[in-house]
C-alpha cells in the first residue's frame, strides 16, 4: 500500500514539475520578437533535424519565434534543400548572410520582423 502512495506522489510531482516548467518557458504577450537564426553551410547537413526540433518547440507552445536560415556558404544542392523546406513551411525565412540585418530591422503587419 505504501508503494502505491509513493508511486502516486511521484507521478503527481512529475506532472506538477512539467506544468511549472512549461509555464516558465512560455513567452508573455507583448514580448519582443524572437528569432532562431541558423547559419547553414555546404549541403545543409543537419538542417532537417534542427528544423524538426524547432518545430516541436513551436507546436508544444514552449516558445514563439521566427526561424531565419542564413546562407553562410551553401552549395547549389544546399540552397535547393533550404528552398524545399521553405515550400513546406511558409513562415521559414531564408536570406544570404549580407541581408540578415535588413530582415531583423523590418516589421510587417503582424508585429513580427521579416523581409
Amino acid at each position: 500500500m505504501e508503494f502505491l502512495w509513493i508511486l502516486l506522489a511521484a507521478i503527481a510531482l512529475l506532472f506538477l514539475n512539467r506544468l511549472i516548467f512549461t509555464h516558465l518557458l512560455r513567452p508573455t504577450e507583448g514580448s519582443l520578437p524572437v528569432f532562431a537564426v541558423l547559419p547553414v553551410t555546404g549541403d545543409a547537413e543537419g538542417l532537417e533535424q534542427t528544423l524538426r526540433h524547432l518545430d516541436w518547440l513551436r507546436r508544444e507552445k514552449f516558445s514563439r519565434f521566427t526561424i531565419l536560415v542564413v546562407d553562410a556558404g551553401l552549395t547549389p544542392d544546399g540552397r535547393s534543400t533550404v528552398q524545399a523546406f521553405g515550400r513546406r513551411d511558409s513562415t521559414l525565412l531564408f536570406c544570404p548572410a549580407e541581408d540578415v540585418s535588413l530582415i531583423l530591422k523590418r516589421k510587417d503587419d503582424h508585429g513580427y520582423f521579416s523581409l
